[in-house]
């Protein structure tokens, strides 16, 4: 997310103050026609920044105010839609979201969001997301970029509690994990949902949750959850659709691993 710091808004200002006093120079020598060229550049100029402003300023100035005084909710990704609009190589999105707010109620809204060039897969359909919420104003959403920094990364120093909550997690669900891994069956499956619980490991890479259906050799296919990291470069490899290898606990089917193998 770019934000409205301090060399932007004189950038801004600076800008509205050269154009003012361009035009006003141009009134004071040009005479009559003067007048006319001066009401020009006042269209033209005028006209370019509010188009600047619409697109590209107040977006950045709600999501800065929603960042401060939004309701949090979350929300599930249902469509991606480039917009045609790039800023400084990054291009930008039109997310399509299904939003969960604080009541539980469900309803549908959008927003736009930078993608980094080096991440062109950072929002895919399934993602689920925490969001912000305007509170006079629920079809006013931005993406709750704050939520992600009260996340420690882990493979860091583990100061709060909830970090030593989660690395405890992470630690108990790998040697469930491996022990699977070592006895368990492998199997085809079909990824139904994928969501992110909130926390990176080893830098950007999600811990998420994927729902999904597995299709082993030679039995019944059924319904199976597993928890995992997803390294950040794979993660459009695991989404809603996609096809990937787990392994199963043959005599526990509620055990399944994501076979990294």
């Amino acid at each position: 997310m770019m934000k409205m710091n301090a060399g932007m808004w004189i950038g801004i200002v600076g800008g509205i103050v050269g154009l003012l006093v361009g035009i006003g120079a141009v009134v004071a020598t040009g005479g009559q026609s003067g007048i006319y060229i001066g009401l020009g550049m006042l269209v033209v100029f005028g006209g370019m920044f509010y188009l600047f402003y619409r697109l590209f300023f107040k977006p950045m100035i709600n999501a800065a105010r929603l960042q401060k005084t939004g309701i949090p909710g979350t929300a599930k990704i249902l469509e991606v839609k480039d917009t045609g609009v790039t800023i400084n190589n990054n291009p930008q999105v039109k997310l399509i979201l299904e939003v969960k707010n604080s009541f539980g109620q469900r309803y549908n809204a959008q927003c736009r969001v930078l993608v980094s060039r080096i991440n062109p897969n950072a929002y895919m359909p399934g993602m689920e997301l925490p969001v912000k919420i305007d509170p006079k104003n629920e079809q006013n959403v931005v993406i709750d970029f704050s939520a992600g920094k009260q996340t420690t990364p882990l493979g860091s120093a583990f100061s709060s509690g909830n970090t030593a909550v989660l690395q405890a997690e992470l630690e108990q669900m790998q040697k469930d994990n491996n022990a699977i891994s070592q006895s368990g069956k492998p199997a085809r499956a079909i990824i139904k949902k994928y969501t992110w619980l909130g926390a990176y490991v080893n830098g950007n890479n999600p811990y998420v949750e994927l729902e999904m259906e597995v299709l082993p050799e030679n039995a019944a296919a059924f319904s199976g959850k597993a928890k995992g990291v997803i390294g950040e470069a794979a993660v459009n490899k695991f989404q809603p659709g996609c096809e990937i290898f787990v392994k199963y606990d043959l005599y526990d089917n509620s055990k399944v691993v994501i076979d990294h193998s």
